[in-house]
Formats: structure tokens, sequence, C-alpha cells
């Protein structure tokens, strides 16, 4: 791979997959979210990068493959425990690897997909729309943060309807999530339960393993 100058790269904006995503295993990223504070805890498997959020009622766990082309999802898992007597777990796959964010994440670019999605008995359509907005200074617990905002739109054949707005920050990744749920699944449940019109994670603090 040939390297890139400085002035090459701020004229490109080009942004790289090291750079806004990094899998630095030797960090804990802590969030303030709606479901109390969640830590986010990055580890190997088999190849994979392991992306799990994690607190005391909620676990969201992602096996991703990150390479040049992007971040793509082999594997969901999530568990939810609500009003300390309703739960609901699942592990979902997909046709082929989802493309959660692809690269170069340079304003204005977008991708789409389309597969289908397996939770144990049950396969459900998915179509998948992303658009790499314009960058962003965002405020939050943990300090400001110059940033990349990607808005994602997945609409399963479910009836599922989930928009997924992020906000990633150079040598650090994740800074802010939304994620407005219409329809039903184990977030639609807990958004109906709990009264939550939107699902907020902001990063407050890292720390080191």
């Amino acid at each position: 791979k040939s390297e890139i100058s400085i002035d090459s790269y701020c004229k490109s904006k080009t942004v790289l997959t090291s750079e806004y995503f990094p899998s630095n295993h030797n960090k804990i990223l802590i969030y303030e979210s709606d479901f109390g504070e969640t830590d986010l805890n990055i580890s190997k498997e088999s190849g994979y990068d392991v992306f799990t959020f994690k607190s005391d009622d909620f676990t969201y766990r992602q096996k991703l493959l990150i390479n040049e082309d992007g971040v793509f999802v082999k594997e969901t898992y999530q568990k939810m425990r609500l009003l300390l007597v309703i739960s609901d777990e699942g592990t979902f796959t997909y046709s082929e690897p989802l493309p959660r964010i692809k690269f170069p994440l340079n304003s204005g670019n977008h991708w789409t997909w389309q597969g289908k999605e397996y939770d144990e008995d049950e396969t459900n359509s998915i179509s998948l729309n992303a658009n790499v907005e314009k960058n962003e200074g965002i405020k939050v617990a943990a300090g400001f943060y110059e940033t990349i905002k990607l808005v994602t739109k997945i609409t399963s054949s479910a009836g599922t309807n989930s928009t997924i707005t992020e906000w990633f920050a150079k040598d650090i990744g994740l800074i802010k999530m939304t994620a407005l749920i219409e329809g039903g699944g184990i977030v639609g449940t807990a958004r109906d339960l709990l009264g939550l019109g939107e699902i907020v994670f902001e990063l407050k603090e890292i720390r080191n393993k």
C-alpha cells in the first residue's frame, strides 16, 4: 500500500479504516445510555473483531470483519432484561456479511445492501441504506470531538424500521449513537415498555484495561 502524505490526506479528506473505527483492544469506552452506564469492550475471536456493549441489563455484541473495504457484520447477539421479569435474547446471522461501514468515509458517500437475516427458525429480508453526512463537532461528557456523521436506515420484513445515527471521531471511534426504532423487535419492546422515543449512547469516559 502506498503511503498518503498529511497534505494529501487533508485535501482529499479520505477516511481510512483504522482512523475512525479503530479496533483498540487495550481500551474500554464507557457510555451514558438509556440502559445505564454501558461499556464497549473490543476483543479478537477467530479472526474477527468482536465489539461488545454491556450494561447490567443489556448486552449487544457484533462479530465484525474489518478490512480495507470497510466494516462488515458477520453475527449480532443481543440480550435485554426489562422491568426485572421480562427478558429477550437473540442471535442473528446474515446471508452475506452486512456492510456496517464502507470505506472511505467521505462526506456524501452512500451505499445500499439487501440480504437475509436469520434468527433461529425465522428468516427476514433486510434492506439497508447508509449515507455519510457532513462533519460535525459534538460535545459529550467525555469532551468535545470533531466527528464524521453516518446515518443508516434499515428496513426488515419483520416490520421493523430503524434509523441509526452515529458520530465517529478519529483514533477513538464511536462518540455518540442514536437509534430510532419503529415497529417490533427487542429494541422496539424496550421503547414501548420504557417510553423511549429514541435510544441514545454518548461517550462518558475512556479507560485503559
